[in-house]
C-alpha cells in the first residue's frame, strides 16, 4: 500500500482527545488529568491493543461495505492498522492524545492523513468501542479456561476408574460417617465441575454479544451493519438496543461469579486433601513435584500446590463481590467505573482461576492413593453402623429402634475400647435388651458382614451410589457426555480463529485490491497535466 498523498497533513484538525477536548473547553488537558485519569484508564496491554486494531479493522470493512466510505479510504485506513499491528508490544502510547481510543486514531490519521484516517470513527462512539473490548477480552480468557475444566475433568475420571474399588472412611463433620470409594468421591468432583462448565459456557454465551453500533447509547443515523461487524469479530449475537449495548455490564458479574463458584468447588477438595495428606490421615500423599521441603526441617514435605489454591479463592471471591459493588455504582450512563477498573479485576480473576484449574489437575492425576490405610480406616468409629442397623430392621426392628441398639452398642463398645471387629452376637445382645428387653438374634457371621467396609460399598448399587460397579457404569456414561463437550468447545474456538483469520484475510485483499488501483492510476503521469487528473480519477471510481 503506497502512502497516502498528505499523509501526516492534519486537514481535518489535529488528533486526539486533548484536541477534541480543547476545541469544546478552550484548555489543553492538565497534568494531573493526564496522570490519574487517562493513564490509568488506557489500560495499554498488547491484547487490548490487538482487540481494538481488529474492531477498527471490522468496523472500517463495514463502511467500505456499506458505501459509507470507497474502498481507498478503507484501504489506507486498514493499511495504517496493519502498520500499527505490527508494533505488537511497542504501542507509541501519549496521554496527551487521551486513552487507547484517541492514541489509537491518532496513530491511524498521521500514517493515513485526517481526511482518511479521521473517517474511521464514523457512526461509532468510544462507549460502544471500549464495551466491545471488554467482552473480546473476557472471551478470550474464559476461551482458556473452559478447556482447561474440561481436562481435569477428563482427569478425575481417568482416576476414578482407577480408583473405582478403593474403599475409604466419608467423613461429615470431619467425623467418620459411612464407607465409600474414593472414585465415587472424584466422580463427585467431576460432577460439580459439569455444573461449572455450564455457568463458564452460559457466561460466554452472555459475553460473546456484539454492542458495536450502538454508539453512545441512542444509536446513529448513518446506515451501519451491525451484524456484519459481529461476524467478523466472531461475536455471536447483536445487542439490539442501543441503550442496553452501551450501558450494561451485568455480563461482567456472572463472568466472575462463575470463576468464584468454579474456585469455591475446587477450594473444597483442595480441601479434603490438604487434610488427607497430612501424617494424622495419611490417606493420600502429594507426588513430589507437588510438595516442598522446610528451610530448617528436613522431614517434612510441605503440601504448598494445595496451600496456593486455598489461598486464591479468598482472591477471587473478593473480585466478584467487588464487581457487584462497582456494578451498582453506575448510574451516569458511562459506565466509567466499570471500563476503569473491571477489565483488570475480570482479567485477573479469570486467569488466576484459570491458574488453579492447571495447578490441581496434574496433581490429581499423579496423587498417590493410599489404599491399604483407607481400608484399614475405612471401618474406624463405625462408620458401617448403619448397615447393622439395616440388618436389624430386616429382622422385624423399626428403623428408629435399630438406631437406639445401635447407639447403645457404640456406646458400649467406646466404653470398652472395643472396635467394630470386636462386635459379636453377645455385645450386640446386651445392646439390645438395654433397649427393648430382649437380644437381637443375629449370628456373629452375619454381624460381621454387616460391619465389613468392603461389603458395605458392595451393597451400595443403587442408583448413584457408591459401588464399584455403579461408580464404573456412571463413569462410562460420562465419557460419553465429555467427549461430546469436548467436540462443542473445541468447535467454538475453532469458529473463533477461523473468524479473525477470515477479517485479516480481507484487509489484505482491500489493500491489494488498493494498492493494485492506485499503480494503475500512475501510467498517464507523463501526460498533460489534464488528462493525467482525468484518468487518475476514472481508475479511482473503476477501483471503489
Amino acid at each position: 500500500m503506497q502512502k497516502a498523498k498528505g499523509a501526516g497533513k492534519q486537514r481535518g484538525g489535529e488528533a486526539g482527545f486533548a484536541a477534541v477536548s480543547k476545541a469544546r473547553l478552550g484548555k489543553a488537558q492538565s497534568r494531573e488529568m493526564l496522570e490519574y485519569v487517562w493513564t490509568p484508564y488506557a489500560d495499554i496491554d498488547e491484547e487490548n491493543v490487538r482487540a481494538m486494531i481488529l474492531c477498527n479493522m471490522a468496523h472500517t470493512i463495514m463502511l467500505y461495505e456499506q458505501k459509507i466510505i470507497v474502498k481507498r479510504e478503507a484501504a489506507r485506513i486498514l493499511f495504517a492498522l496493519k502498520k500499527l499491528q505490527r508494533l505488537r508490544g511497542k504501542f507509541p502510547f501519549d496521554p496527551v492524545k487521551g486513552d487507547l481510543f484517541f492514541n489509537i486514531e491518532a496513530y491511524v490519521i498521521e500514517h493515513a492523513g485526517a481526511d482518511f484516517g479521521g473517517k474511521m470513527h464514523i457512526g461509532r462512539s468510544r462507549i460502544d468501542l471500549i464495551a466491545a473490548l471488554m467482552r473480546l477480552k473476557a472471551r478470550k480468557n474464559l476461551s482458556r479456561l473452559i478447556p482447561l475444566v474440561l481436562k481435569l475433568q477428563e482427569v478425575l475420571l481417568s482416576r476414578a476408574s482407577d480408583t473405582a474399588d478403593a474403599v475409604m472412611p466419608a467423613y461429615t463433620h470431619l467425623q467418620p460417617a459411612q464407607v465409600a470409594t474414593f472414585g465415587h468421591y472424584l466422580l463427585a468432583f467431576h460432577d460439580v465441575l459439569g455444573r461449572d462448565l455450564q455457568r463458564l459456557l452460559n457466561a460466554y454465551k452472555c459475553t460473546n454479544m456484539s454492542p458495536l453500533g450502538a454508539a453512545a447509547s441512542a444509536g446513529t443515523s448513518w446506515p451501519l451493519n451491525r451484524d456484519r461487524v459481529a461476524e467478523l469479530l466472531g461475536f455471536s449475537s447483536v445487542m439490539e438496543n442501543a441503550k442496553d449495548a452501551a450501558h450494561n455490564y451485568d455480563w461482567f458479574p456472572e463472568v466472575l461469579a462463575a470463576s468464584a463458584i468454579l474456585m469455591s468447588n475446587i477450594v473444597r477438595v483442595a480441601t479434603d486433601l490438604y487434610i488427607w495428606c497430612s501424617y494424622e490421615f495419611g490417606l493420600v500423599e502429594l507426588d513430589g513435584a507437588f510438595a516442598a521441603s522446610s528451610s530448617i526441617m528436613p522431614q517434612k514435605k510441605n503440601p504448598y500446590s494445595l496451600e496456593m489454591i486455598r489461598g486464591r479463592t479468598g482472591e477471587i471471591s473478593g473480585a466478584f463481590a467487588a464487581s457487584l459493588e462497582i456494578l451498582k455504582g453506575d448510574t451516569g450512563g458511562t459506565a466509567f467505573d466499570i471500563k476503569l477498573t473491571g477489565p483488570r479485576i475480570a482479567d485477573n480473576t479469570v486467569n488466576r482461576t484459570a491458574d488453579m484449574v492447571s495447578l490441581i489437575t496434574p496433581l490429581i492425576k499423579t496423587l498417590i492413593v493410599n489404599r491399604e490405610r483407607m481400608l484399614e480406616r475405612a471401618g474406624d468409629g463405625f462408620t458401617t453402623a448403619v448397615a447393622l442397623a439395616d440388618s436389624l430392621v430386616e429382622r422385624g426392628y423399626s428403623f428408629r429402634t435399630a438406631h437406639h441398639i445401635m447407639g447403645r452398642l457404640v456406646n458400649i463398645a467406646s466404653e470398652r475400647k472395643l472396635g467394630y471387629r470386636e462386635v459379636d452376637k453377645k455385645l450386640l445382645d446386651e445392646a439390645a435388651r438395654d433397649i427393648t428387653g430382649g437380644g437381637a438374634g443375629m449370628s456373629d457371621k452375619a454381624i460381621r458382614k454387616a460391619l465389613d467396609p468392603v461389603e458395605f460399598v458392595r451393597a451400595r448399587d443403587g442408583y448413584g451410589g457408591t459401588s464399584p460397579t455403579r461408580v464404573r457404569q456412571m463413569i462410562k456414561n460420562r465419557s460419553r457426555e465429555h467427549r461430546k463437550h469436548e467436540k462443542a468447545v473445541k468447535d467454538q474456538l475453532n469458529a473463533l480463529s477461523t473468524s479473525e483469520a477470515k477479517l485479516l484475510q480481507l484487509v489484505d485483499k482491500i489493500v491489494t485490491q488498493a494498492d493494485q488501483c492506485s499503480s494503475r492510476s500512475g501510467v498517464g503521469k507523463h501526460l498533460e497535466r489534464g488528462r493525467q487528473h482525468a484518468r487518475r480519477m476514472r481508475n479511482d471510481i473503476e477501483c471503489e
